[in-house]
């Protein structure tokens, strides 16, 4: 993952009392302004991955995920036989998945219908798009990370 970080040195500040302290402040807002603007709901433009990228990023995978609307983080296990154990608001949840020919994820969760969705690459991170109502790509989950394994088996 690539992260910008901002440094200042502790030898170029010279402030004193709440000047200083309010600086600070300032930056901290500027800081958390900036990055709520990376989890934001919004326009997807590049293009939906391959069904073999996607494959490559969820078969056998435990996925952290980040709902942009709700705001609420899940963590998935994606079993290589198209079941999946999920995580949220720490109750579990059971179901299906597949991929699509076109890439499309599809994910059924508690035996309900299957909801198939593309996932895009967009700024080094990956998103799953829902189409809004003029056809528009919209990111509605970011994916935080993926690591190898079930980490939710039962320990």
């Amino acid at each position: 993952m690539n992260m910008k970080t901002i440094s200042v040195k502790r030898s170029m500040i010279s402030c004193a009392g709440h000047k200083c302290a309010s600086m600070f402040i300032a930056l901290g807002g500027i800081v958390l302004a900036l990055q709520g603007c990376q989890t934001a709901p919004g326009r997807a433009d590049a293009q939906p991955l391959g069904k073999a990228e996607v494959q490559r990023l969820f078969v056998g995978n435990t996925v952290e995920s980040f709902n942009l609307n709700t705001k609420l983080t899940s963590f998935t296990y994606y079993h290589p036989n198209g079941e999946l154990y999920q995580e949220r608001l720490w109750a579990r949840r059971t179901g299906t998945w597949t991929i699509e020919n076109d890439g499309r994820i599809c994910l059924s969760l508690n035996k309900r219908p299957a909801k198939c969705r593309h996932i895009v690459r967009a700024d080094e991170r990956y998103y799953k798009v829902l189409p809004d109502e003029n056809g528009v790509p919209q990111k509605i989950v970011r994916y935080r990370y993926f690591a190898a394994g079930n980490s939710l088996a039962k320990q």
